[in-house]
């Protein structure tokens, strides 16, 4: 092939590529005018409307989804809990250790499964394409913040109805799920909330394979961490340090939250 053949090739693969990556300008336009109907329909309650009451609001587009998709998982888990919880009793030794090898895994899941089931509705606008629009209807540091105060408070009811539904199939104690179902929910939390502020709201599907690969790791390596001194028949033997860790986790979490706000605070104008 002569040279003037493989410039032409070129040339013309290149505007290929560029008409490929070429923003529509229908879908630019109507975005915009959507944006503009936006910001107009919500000027006469933007400076008049207190948090809670947004809130309130978001439920309606938000909150729903997100309730019935953790209600979902929240059936998910206690079956599977039924499920094991089936294979025998108590004093059956088999079957304690079973318990004594898959409780602390169990947990850890169903901690880390709690917390991630609010990951998909974080990035929706962005997905959808309606970010710009969101953003001229409310302020976005007020939108996120709504955002995360619903997805994180139904997540942490299910994951008291995931310790209640362990009380009452496994009988155990409020250190053992602490070590083992508190502390992978709070560590996930703030594994979630570093990379939504790394992504810049974004929470990509790479950031959740990442999140699960780690925390499959964790859940493994604290199993056996975790354990103390004890025999297969005390299957709820775990080292101390379980509510310490936790109470660490949670601090860990409000200072990112407080963190996150800052930078919110500075980023916008709320004159």
């Amino acid at each position: 092939m002569k040279r003037s053949q493989v410039n032409e090739k070129l040339r013309r693969l290149a505007q290929q590529e560029k008409e490929a990556i070429r923003p529509d300008e229908r879908h630019r336009a109507m975005t915009a005018a959507l944006a503009q109907n936006a910001y107009k329909a919500a000027a006469p309650r933007r400076n008049k409307m207190r948090f809670p009451a947004f809130v309130l609001r978001q439920v309606r587009y938000t909150g729903k989804q997100i309730w019935i998709w953790q209600i979902l998982l929240l059936l998910l888990i206690v079956s599977a809990f039924e499920q094991t919880g089936d294979r025998g009793s108590l004093t059956d030794p088999y079957f304690l250790m079973f318990l004594y090898r898959r409780i602390p895994v169990l947990l850890c899941g169903a901690g880390i499964l709690s917390a991630w089931s609010c990951v998909p509705f974080f990035d929706r606008a962005v997905r959808w394409k309606m970010a710009e629009v969101e953003a001229a209807g409310c302020q976005p540091s007020r939108l996120k913040a709504a955002r995360l105060l619903i997805a994180g408070s139904s997540a942490l009811i299910m994951e008291l109805a995931v310790a209640v539904a362990a009380g009452t199939l496994w009988q155990i104690n409020l250190e053992a799920l602490a070590a083992w179902l508190f502390l992978p929910f709070l560590l996930a939390w703030n594994c979630m909330l570093f990379l939504l502020d790394r992504t810049k709201g974004r929470f990509t599907p790479w950031c959740s394979a990442s999140l699960a690969a780690g925390f499959a790791v964790f859940a493994f390596v604290w199993r056996y961490v975790s354990r103390a001194a004890g025999s297969p028949g005390d299957f709820l033997a775990f080292a101390d340090g379980g509510w310490l860790l936790c109470g660490a986790a949670l601090l860990l979490w409000a200072f990112q939250i407080w963190k996150q706000g800052r930078k919110e605070m500075e980023r916008w104008s709320y004159v």
